[in-house]
Order: C-alpha cells, then structure tokens, then sequence
C-alpha cells in the first residue's frame, strides 16, 4: 500500500477579513476580496447553528437549525417547524438534501425524514434514530445515516406506494455523511473511517493506507473525480490509490464539512479553527478575528450567484465577491486618507495620501519612497514626459517622484505662491502649470516662471483642477468657477449658468467636447457651439456635487462623490445635454460593493484614473479603490429566479401551483412575490401585469405584494418579472391563471334564455290578447323601459365598483389615475397649485405579524375613515394600494404644505385606535411632490415616491418634501 505523501510545513494566512460577492467571478479572488454579511437570531433565524445548507432549483435557500428550518427569499426568513403536515417529527433539524426536481429533502432528529417539492410534503418512514445525512442515489435507493446506529438503505419501490424494509449495511457506529460519485460506489463518512457501501467488501477503506482509527466527518469529490475526505486529523485525497494530506499544515486539523466552489476552491469547516480555503497549494483562514460568527463550521453551500455560504454554532456568514477591491493600511497602503490617484504603467498605480506615497504593483502595495524620512502629505499628481511623477503636497510645494525617490522641485521659497499644490498639467508644449490656493504658475522648458491671478482673468485664486483640450487650451478650474486659456487670454466659461454652479473639482476631454465635475452635476462644453448642458438632478441624478469624471472606455462615465461612485451611459449623458433625452439611469455603487469608504475625495487631481486595460481607481476617504469597468456589462446577466410565495381571495389562502376558479363575487386577490436573487436583494425591481384587466406592464418598485379589487368574471393571467436595478427584466416571467366564476344572472346562456322567454311571452301575449294589441303595446314598452333601467343601474354600480376600494371605500388606484392625470393637465394649463402626497403606513407587516391581518385590515379601514373626513371638492383622498394612501390638494399654497401635512400625521398618531386592538399603534411617513417641479404626472408620482422613500430612510413618521 502507499503511505501518506509528506511535504515541508508553510504557514496558514490567519485573520483574514472578507469584503463581497457578484455573480462574475475570477479564479484567484484573495478572501480580502470578498464582503461578508452575517445573520443570527437577531435577524431572523430561528437558532444560531446551521447545520445544513441548500438551495432548490427554484432559488429558495434553506437552513437547517436545532428549532426547525428556516427558508430565505433574500429579504425574509419563513420557519418549518414539527407538525403532521410537514412530516417534521422535532424541530432539530440535521440534514437538507435539494434536488434537481425542485425538490428537498430534510431529516433530523428522531428519525424524522421528510420531502418537500414545490409547496407539497411527503412525509417519509421514521427511522430509528437521529439522521445525520440522506441520499437519493443514481438507481433511486435511499441511503440514510444515523447517529450511533449506522447506515441503512431503502430500495426503490418497484410499484407506486410500495413500502420497502430498511435493509442495515452498517451497524453500530455514527455515520456523517453520503456520496456517491461519478463511478456509482456510495461512501459513507463514519467515526470508524471510510466505508464504500455498495461494494463487495465492507471494510475500512483508510486503514491500508496507514491512517487507522480515524474520525471521517465528511467526503467529496472533486472537480478531478478523486476524493477529499475530511477527518479528525487532516483532509486527505485519495487517487490512483494513494492517500495523500492535503496540505502539511493541515495535519492534525480536526474539518468537518468540504465544498469545492465553481473556481475550484476548496473551502475546509473545522471544529476550532473556523473555516480555511485551499487554493494552488495555499491556504487562507477565516476565523472569529475576521468576523466569523463563531470557529466550528457546521455546513458550506455555494449559491446560484457565486456567493459562499457558512453556517457555523454561532449564526450565518455570506461571502460575496464585490465589484470593487479597496487598499488601506490593513492592505500595507502608507496612508487611509487618500487624495490622489495615478497609474505609473500598466501594472502599477501611485497613490497619494495624507500621510505619503504607496505603490500598488499586480496587487500587492508598498511604500512607494526608498529614502526614508519625515511624511509628505500629498494631494496631486501629473506624469512628467522626462520620467518620474510630480507630486503636489499640502505643505512641500511640488516635488518629483523618480526611482522611488521623492525630490524636492519647487516651493514658496523659490517661486511658488502657496506650498499648497493641488493641480498639476505638463501641457503639448511643455509648460509645467503648478495649481495652489494662491495662483497658478507657468513655469516653461527653460524654467521661466509666471504666476497668473483673479487680475489676470481667472475666476479665482484657489485652483482645483487642471487640463488640456484637443485644441491646445488649458483649463482651470478653481473654487469660484472655469477659465479656459486662448490665444486672447483667459475666457470665463460661464458654468454658473447651469443652476449657479461653481466649484469645477475635475475635467475629462474628449475631441469636441469638455466634461466638468462641478457642485451642480456634470456640465458639458460644445467646443464648437460654446454652449453648456448640464447632466444632474433634473435628469434624475439625486445629488449634485461630483468631484471626478472619468472615461472607462467601454461607454461608462464615472463620476465620484461624497456618496459614493456613480456610473452613467456615455451616450445617454450625451443625449441628456443635447436635449433628446430627459432623463438618465444611473448604477451607484457604495460600501455594500466593496468601498470601505464611500466618501470619494475631490479638490485635487487626479482623485481617480481610467487605466488603458478597463480598471478604475478611485481615491476615497478609507483607501483607494479600484474595478474592473470590463465585469460591469457582465453584471447581473443571469435570470433573477422568481417565485409566487403565496395568494389569496377574499382572505382565503390559493394554492399557487395549479389553475384557480375562484366562486362568483370574489371582490379581492392578492399575490405575493420575491425575486430570489441574494446579491442585491432589497434593490430587486418588479413589475406585474394581469391579463383580461390590464394592457400594459404595471411597475411595483421594490413592492412584492399586488392587489386587485372588484374584478369582473373571466378568465385571467397573472404576470410578474424582476431585474435588478438598471439591467434589463429578465424572461423569466411568473405566469398564474385563474378564473373568477359569474353570478347564476351573469352567464351567458342565463341571458339568453331570459331573453327567449321574454320573447316567448311576448309572443304568445300578441296571439292571445290580438285585440288589445294597443294596450300590450303600452305594457310591454313599459317593461322594456324598466329593464333598461335596471340594467342602467346595474351597468352604474360595476363602474362605481370598478373605482371603489372595496375594503375602504375609498377611490382606487385605477380612479386616482384617472383623476390625477386630468387635474394634472388642467392645473399645467390654469397654472394652479396641485400637490401630491403618498402616504404609507409605517411598519404595518409588524401590525399584520403582531395583531392579524384582519387587525390590519381595520387599522387600514381606520385610517381611511379619518382621511375621509379631510376629503372635499381640493383634497382627494384615495386609497394606492397595499398600505399606501394618496391625497392630492388644490388651493394649499406650497409653503403651507408641511404644516398641513404634519397635522394629519400627527391627527393620525395620536388618534385612539384602542377599539381595534390594545396597545395599538400607527404612524405614517409622506413623501410630497409639486406640480410645478414636473411635466408630467408619472414624473409627479415619481418624485412623491422618491421624497416617501427619503421619508422612510430618515426614520419614518416624518413628512419630506422634493425639492430641486
């Protein structure tokens, strides 16, 4: 037999901290490359020890805990407890075992095994004792593990409901874990070693091997078909009939669970230690001191989406790989705060700090000086065509970084006008501009100087930002406006046109065209036309001040900020300052994507860099950042898995998995939805559509519940997509069909027959009484007359039932679009004050969790009740949908409005709702848009909408206000 391969010791990375996850992965991403989430009971699980993971087809993530499992949809977790239903015999929960019928399998303690697919269980024999694992193998047999008792298997039935007996394969000890793999054997992982089950011989597979006496917590096969076996004392692969330790400095290491992840990773749990990661021969360790809930690891699962699940005696950990890797000085950078940003050649970038200079080469960064001395606090940069880099410092003027050296060139000594250098432009005909707080400097090729102020044409002396155009001219930008220099002297750009900016942080050129970062958006100058556009909040930006512009080359434009870094389409920035578009989608990236700091820095240059091969650098507040631009258009490609989670009519709960007739005079049904993508999951969008009620596509937001009330009889279709924040809906659209059945008097062939009655009787009436042919006349008109009217009547009350709210009273949603959008067009043409308020209940799931759901239909009922006592020929008071009502107001002047608003919140929070229910009570937040800011009423309810979500993230219980 082979023995073990033994080879030198190398030291584990310990504490290493993990940052994010998206669904386009690199082969080799460091786990400092990686962002964590982490969830306990705090959040939502029912205990704190995940001893399964696994994912069904369908996209549901499911955890196995000690008190049950639990289900997550990325925003909610929905708990499986012990009932007859679900065939669960105790909450203590061991195993989950998904498979490719959307279906999942779950055993625990007490022999409990149960079967889930699709919203249906399938309680299964009990066996003797606790199960550990299951498996469905190849030829339908079930193989089951059980704790101190050993393995038994159950023979697929030959008939339909057919019970088989367990036959024992294994006696006497724990078996952990399944497998079987490509070949067919089926393994089981004991505390007596590796057996192979369905071979001829049953003996220990390690103990030739020379590793006798083993604890074998779990096994896996590899992406190479040989296998990794995980024991009490190292992890071993076993190919080619050799054993051998995985790594030496795994010897001795108590794992307990293995995953190899799509990049061909193996992820390693242990008892103590936490988790490891083995890639090309190295390993990484995340324990406790990196955030790690707590060091045993009970189970990994990587998701649909690439990120990596752990669950551990201490919670749940998700590692997801961000868009965005960042530098501090965890990462050896000399400084956190950096100012400025540029790359040296392809491979390295300069980063200037407020405590000196870093150089970042393939990755790894160093202190960018080799003579050592006191720290320079720098604030720009430019590339010196002779070599080397300038660098603008906060107190030392402008030096020159060359060979790693940093060289003292000019200062206020010798004819700089402030030490303070904050631009920096060596332009086509070698000049070297120096911007400081005081001046700007020309110094030329043979090192005569001139200094040009306020006197000499700028706009003033504090110079932030410098560049060359494609004609040659410079540009500067200063605290107090632009000034391009000619052949005339300095021009004034007048920026302040463009909603009174002022402050020019940055430039990016391009042949024709100008881009200018300012505190009022992104302004562009047309080089030919001299005109100015501006991209920012009346296109949809929701801030104003951008520090940076920068090019990625694959048709991105990014912009920096105090709140983080924006992306925009090149060409719908283009058409925005053309005028042939109104607004602009934009992708905002924080510090859930890899920032650690989403304060990007400004006032000097350059505070970001497009490097030639796609990747960003961006200076921020806690290190600098960089992406690749080129992963961006990969992002989010991926069908977002979607599932109905539940419907309802009238209340009553609808099976979702099969075509509904719902009985006459249904008045309500309600569907809910989730998106089951994790990355993102509380930026996921929907849109829904019912076909036979509604033409077009319906946008929910970020809303997963949708309501329709007082639909006609018919058949209907029940459409809903998702996407993730500015990529295109997927196609994979929901589809749900039911039928709402007529009234007995609203069937067809009930009209009909009525109707040939009618006839019937009025024929024999003629025959019969022929004489009194006047008289029946006169009988029968009056008849007529009266079933006109009824049917009148009949006709009148649909429609009022068509715009009533049926739980309320109130208007619906259909009416409130229907008044909104005259009222809109009346008050543009009398110019008239029309306000627009959405107001939405606050916590009003706690209210449904905590009370009932009917408890929260008569708090609903409530406060609509107190809404229509304001309701009169100016306040209009509908009800929008869920737990949203809108009220729009005429004859309210604007800077009344908060005041008005915030009587009715406050009516509504001190208001007695004692008869509903003890101790309840009920706030609203409002968001509040004019008539005047907008050109269309769908950009109306937008904005409202926006101010309501302001509302909402500023604490709730509040009223906000859109302001331009």
């Amino acid at each position: 037999m082979t023995l073990i391969n033994q080879k030198k010791a190398m030291p584990l990375w310990l504490g290493v901290m993990l940052i994010c996850t998206l669904n386009f992965a690199h082969a080799g991403t460091p786990l400092t490359d990686y962002f964590k989430d982490t969830w306990s009971t705090q959040e939502g699980l029912p205990h704190n020890s995940i001893n399964a993971i696994a994912q069904t087809s369908d996209g549901y993530l499911w955890f196995a805990t000690w008190e049950g499992v639990a289900r997550y949809n990325g925003r909610d977790f929905r708990f499986f407890e012990r009932s007859t239903k679900t065939g669960i015999l105790d909450s203590g929960t061991r195993t989950l075992i998904s498979d490719d019928n959307n279906g999942l399998w779950i055993a625990g303690a007490r022999g409990g095994i149960t079967y889930h697919q699709d919203n249906q269980w399938q309680p299964q024999l009990t066996a003797q004792g606790m199960v550990n694992h299951l498996l469905k193998d190849s030829s339908g047999d079930t193989w089951v593990a059980v704790e101190g008792l050993g393995v038994f298997y159950r023979p697929k039935p030959s008939v339909v409901g057919d019970s088989t007996e367990d036959i024992w394969v294994l006696q006497n000890l724990s078996a952990y874990r399944l497998l079987e793999d490509t070949k067919g054997r089926v393994w089981a992982a004991t505390d007596k070693g590796l057996f192979q089950l369905n071979g001829q011989n049953k003996q220990e597979v390690l103990a030739p091997y020379g590793l006798s006496k083993l604890h074998v917590y779990s096994i896996l096969e590899m992406h190479d078909k040989s296998l990794l076996v995980a024991t009490d004392r190292g992890a071993y692969t076993i190919k080619d009939n050799q054993a051998t330790l995985l790594h030496p400095n795994l010897a001795g290491e108590a794992i307990t669970t293995l995953m190899q992840d799509s990049e061909s990773n193996l992820w390693l749990g242990t008892i103590s230690k936490g988790i490891l990661r083995f890639s090309k021969g190295h390993i990484e360790t995340l324990n406790t001191q990196s955030g790690l809930p707590n060091n045993r690891v009970l189970s990994i699962l990587q998701d649909l989406e690439g990120s990596i699940w752990i669950g551990t005696n201490g919670g749940l950990m998700r590692l997801r790989k961000a868009p965005f890797t960042t530098w501090t000085k965890k990462r050896n950078l000399v400084g956190n705060y950096i100012r400025s940003v540029i790359d040296v050649d392809s491979e390295s970038v300069l980063v200037g700090s407020s405590e000196g200079l870093s150089l970042i080469t393939n990755n790894v960064a160093l202190d960018a000086r080799l003579n050592s001395g006191r720290p320079v606090s720098v604030l720009s940069f430019a590339k010196r065509r002779e070599g080397g880099i300038w660098v603008g410092t906060y107190l030392n003027g402008l030096m020159l970084w060359k060979d790693k050296r940093l060289l003292h060139h000019l200062d206020h000594d010798n004819g700089l006008p402030s030490d303070e250098v904050r631009a920096i432009l060596e332009d086509s005909h070698n000049n070297l501009w120096i911007g400081t707080t005081d001046g700007l400097v020309r110094q030329d090729a043979s090192g005569q100087q001139r200094i040009f102020t306020r006197d000499d044409g700028l706009p003033g002396n504090y110079i932030m930002a410098l560049t060359e155009d494609d004609r040659g001219q410079i540009w500067v930008g200063t605290g107090v406006g632009v000034a391009k220099l000619t052949s005339n002297g300095f021009e004034i750009v007048p920026i302040n046109s463009q909603e009174g900016a002022e402050y020019a942080f940055g430039f990016w050129v391009e042949p024709g065209y100008v881009w200018i970062a300012t505190d009022r958006g992104l302004v562009r100058y047309n080089q030919k036309s001299e005109e100015l556009s501006l991209v920012g909040r009346r296109a949809g930006l929701p801030i104003d001040k951008f520090f940076q512009v920068i090019y990625d080359g694959t048709n991105g434009l990014w912009l920096t900020s105090n709140r983080g870094i924006w992306r925009v389409d090149y060409h719908a920035a283009h058409a925005v300052a053309d005028g042939r578009q109104r607004e602009i989608a934009f992708e905002h990236f924080s510090e859930s994507d890899g920032l650690a700091s989403a304060q990007a820095n400004g006032g000097s240059n350059p505070a970001a860099v497009a490097m030639d091969n796609g990747k960003l650098w961006f200076a921020t507040a806690k290190g600098v950042a960089m992406i690749d631009s080129s992963t961006i258009s990969q992002k989010n490609t991926a069908l977002l898995p979607l599932t109905i989670e539940s419907i309802s009519a009238d209340g009553r709960d609808v099976s979702a998995n099969q075509k509904s007739v719902l009985p006459a005079g249904t008045n309500r049904v309600v569907f809910t939805y989730a998106g089951l993508g994790y990355v993102m999951s509380s930026r996921i969008e929907y849109r829904t559509r019912l076909v036979g009620f509604e033409d077009v596509w319906a946008s929910r937001g970020k809303n997963t519940i949708a309501e329709y009330t007082n639909l006609a009889p018919g058949e209907y279709q029940f459409l809903v997509s998702a996407r993730y924040p500015y990529s295109d809906w997927n196609t994979a659209d929901r589809v749900y069909k039911f039928t709402i059945l007529p009234h007995f008097w609203q069937r067809l062939e009930v009209q009909i027959g009525v109707a040939l009655l009618i006839l019937v009787i009025l024929a024999g009436s003629l025959r019969w009484r022929f004489q009194q042919l006047q008289k029946n006349e006169l009988r029968l008109k009056a008849l007529v007359e009266k079933q006109t009217y009824d049917l009148r009547q009949q006709s009148e009350d649909f429609q009022r039932q068509a715009n009533e709210d049926e739980l309320t009273g109130l208007p619906n949603r259909r009416a409130f679009d229907l008044w909104l959008s005259e009222g809109f067009v009346q008050a543009k043409q009398q110019q008239t004050s029309l306000i627009l308020v959405i107001m939405d209940i606050d916590h009003f799931k706690k209210i449904n969790d905590h009370y009932s759901h009917l408890i929260g239909d008569q708090a609903i009922k409530s406060l609509a009740a107190q809404l229509q006592l304001i309701a009169s020929n100016q306040v209009h008071v509908a009800r929008w949908g869920g737990e949203e009502f809108t009220l729009v107001i005429e004859g309210v002047d604007d800077i009344d409005i908060a005041a008005y608003c915030d009587n009715i919140r406050q009516s509504i929070e001190t208001f007695d709702y004692s008869d509903i229910a003890t101790d309840l009570k009920m706030t609203v937040s409002m968001g509040v848009a004019f008539v005047n800011n907008v050109e269309s009423y769908q950009d109306l309810l937008r904005l409202a909408d926006q101010a309501l979500y302001r509302a909402k993230e500023r604490g709730r219980n509040r009223i906000e206000i859109w302001q331009q």
